[in-house]
């Protein structure tokens, strides 16, 4: 006797690789959205890292500090200037800095 209920084996695959690739893009989400924060949190700290030293330098009238932490400063900015693509999971993820 046929189970009328059963479903095609096909189905079944097609089912089963659509329940892995939600949880392959929820793991991508996850993994973008981490490094992004990481990204984030490294170019900002080290921007203001800089300004303060910059602001430090001026203060205390040090030319070649202030033009060593200005040379850094501009290498950041120009580093990060058309911001940053990140990939996983075959997605990717595309930064921009201010």
């Amino acid at each position: 006797m046929s189970n009328q209920f059963a479903m095609d084996k096909e189905v079944i695959k097609q089912l089963e690789i659509i329940k892995k690739l939600q949880k392959r893009s929820q793991a991508a989400v996850y993994s973008l959205y981490a490094q992004a924060v990481l990204e984030y949190s490294l170019y900002y700290h080290k921007k203001n890292q800089l300004l303060a030293q910059i602001d430090e330098s001026l203060v205390n009238k040090n030319k070649h500090q202030f033009m060593a932490v200005t040379n850094e400063y501009k290498t950041l900015v120009e580093d990060h200037k058309n911001g940053k693509t990140i990939y996983d999971y075959g997605f990717k993820l595309h930064l921009t800095f201010q």
